[in-house]
């Protein structure tokens, strides 16, 4: 693929699948060390949720600050600055079984995350421009893959070779770490501009009116689907460690129902281009809801296909939110992008939190199976969106629509 021979994107590409693995090994990480920590459901909670909201309410801020002061330094500290905080974590709960520490530690490696996503998204749209769609897209990907390996990596490192292997996963980042300073050394921040003498081949955006109506619908659905898709995956170790699985298992299930999620994502973005964007995620979010009550009474090896099942149909409307986002905020599709991402995950960790809590006073599965319901509340919102209307547009030959 000639995108990755560039070494800037390789870099980027890498960079995002390194913080993703590190940033999603948390809820198996937190999981298994509340175990000489003794922590409540409620701490488990608030430190992934903690995490997650760190993450996602940053990146404004450094996407910001990449347009004023550059990324070059972003880029190559941030992914560095995420792995040897979460190891510093681990080694801290080792060492003092001191939860307070931990978690200065571990929100702290979130930080890294938070500055690494804005500007590594931007070098992938940038460095081959007239292939901007394909190599974001793929960029994507590599974080997809690393928010799915991360929970399976940690959990097989923790039962044979324990905590110790994480500090080994961390070491053995330094030869590519040392290649994305290289590759970034001569990174360029530019966007590009039309010159006053050549016409922009882009065609033009009129502002519509924005429908505020329809914003506050698609924010209420966001919350309902962030408490059922987030909130559940990132209980799921714990649902089932309390369930007597061991740490590679629960790891394993878990990076299922993110994986699921990234493909489904795919197969769903396409029926909504034939069939509307509503429908199909109202479909996937009821169907996926009612796969949710079942996940967590599920001990055996049944447990796996629920898991497939229901994150795919979870998680399969998460592009396609974005561009309804997009569609009700016209001529602003980056800022639509960025504060619907930021929204979604800043929404899911604060689900995270509420479900911690609650589950100490009602038990972690009744709460996992409460989302089922709140599930289901954001499948019926998905109706009173507006329909997809999109006028067509002619395209140039060979780009996709």
């Amino acid at each position: 693929m000639s995108i990755l021979r560039h070494k800037l994107f390789l870099a980027v590409a890498l960079a995002h699948f390194t913080v993703d693995v590190f940033s999603n090994m948390g809820s198996v990480l937190v999981t298994e060390l509340g175990k000489s920590m003794a922590l409540t459901t409620g701490q488990i909670g608030l430190a992934i949720g903690t995490y997650q909201l760190i993450a996602a309410t940053t990146q404004p801020l450094f996407g910001w600050l990449s347009d004023k002061i550059g990324s070059r330094w972003f880029g190559s500290l941030s992914v560095p600055w995420t792995v040897t905080f979460i190891a510093l974590a681990v080694l801290t709960a080792q060492t003092t079984n001191n939860f307070f520490l931990f978690m200065i530690l571990f929100g702290l490696g979130a930080v890294g995350s938070g500055a690494f996503h804005p500007q590594g998204a931007m070098h992938a749209a940038t460095v081959v421009i007239r292939r901007a769609a394909t190599a974001t897209a793929i960029f994507f990907l590599f974080g997809q893959t690393g928010l799915a390996g991360g929970p399976f990596i940690a959990g097989l490192t923790l039962d044979y070779v324990g905590p110790a292997g994480i500090y080994l996963l961390a070491f053995s980042t330094i030869p590519l770490l040392l290649y994305i300073g290289y590759a970034m050394r001569g990174a360029t921040d530019f966007q590009p501009a039309a010159s006053s003498s050549t016409p922009s081949k882009q065609p033009v955006i009129l502002a519509d009116k924005v429908r505020w109506g329809a914003i506050g619908l698609l924010a209420l659905l966001i919350s309902f689907r962030s408490w059922a898709f987030l909130g559940t995956v990132s209980f799921l170790p714990k649902v089932f460690q309390n369930m007597g699985w061991s740490s590679t298992s629960y790891g394993a299930i878990t990076s299922i129902f993110w994986l699921a999620s990234g493909v489904a994502g795919v197969l769903a973005g396409n029926l909504a281009d034939r069939w509307g964007r509503r429908q199909v995620v109202f479909i996937t979010l009821l169907l996926g809801s009612i796969t949710l009550y079942f996940l967590p009474l599920n001990s055996g090896w049944l447990a796996f296909p629920l898991a497939l099942i229901c994150g795919g149909l979870l998680g399969a409307s998460h592009s396609i939110i974005v561009v309804i986002a997009q569609a009700l905020l016209p001529g602003q599709k980056a800022f639509a992008s960025g504060l619907t991402l930021g929204y979604i995950f800043g929404v899911g960790a604060l689900a995270v939190w509420g479900i911690g809590a609650l589950a100490d006073t009602w038990g972690l599965t009744l709460v996992i199976q409460m989302g089922a319901g709140i599930g289901i509340l954001s499948a019926l919102v998905a109706l009173f969106l507006p329909a997809t209307r999109e006028t067509p547009q002619p395209q140039p030959e060979g780009i996709p629509v």
